[in-house]
């Protein structure tokens, strides 16, 4: 069994931009207007799950500043590509709202979120086992997945918070 550790670097990263994007997404869901429930639900649930992120990142983070040798992933990394790959192709397909707007339409916050809120716990733990199962040494494309799976987490991140900053300031429904 190869020995590694635990990225403090990566996870503490992948907490802090969770943080950053609960801040906004939280900015954001102040200035919804009153009369939309449904709205301020969906982005309560997100913050939840920003939350969640930052919460086992940050825990890991703390715990790997003074490593302890683990396992090499093996199955982690590959795990977060899949469940990361879930995510993002259920909000690429669900975000009409987000790309009406991107094209001089007027999109729906609802639209833009309803997919990401189908499959949180996928991308939630895309982003956990992808930050987790980056580990030192690397074994050969292990790294790489685990990147990848975190890199597709961050892109429906922007999405969702550029769906709530965008209904916030009045340019979507």
């Amino acid at each position: 069994m190869l020995v590694a550790t635990r990225s403090p670097g990566v996870l503490g990263a992948v907490a802090v931009a969770a943080l950053v994007g609960w801040a906004l997404n939280l900015l954001g869901g102040l200035r919804f207007p009153a009369n939309a429930p449904v709205e301020w639900v969906y982005n309560a649930v997100l913050g939840l799950d920003f939350i969640a992120v930052a919460i086992a990142c940050g825990i890991g983070c703390l715990l790997s500043i003074s490593p302890r040798p683990v396992a090499q992933a093996r199955v982690m990394p590959w795990a977060a590509l899949v469940l990361a790959l879930v995510a993002v192709v259920a909000w690429a397909t669900t975000a009409s709202g987000l790309f009406a707007t991107a094209t001089g339409g007027r999109g729906m916050y609802a639209d833009d979120t309803w997919g990401v809120l189908l499959v949180q716990v996928p991308w939630v733990l895309g982003a956990v086992f992808g930050a987790y199962g980056y580990r030192r040494p690397p074994r050969p494309g292990h790294n790489l997945a685990a990147l990848i799976a975190i890199g597709l987490w961050g892109l429906v991140a922007v999405g969702v918070v550029a769906s709530a900053l965008l209904y916030a300031a009045g340019l979507t429904d």
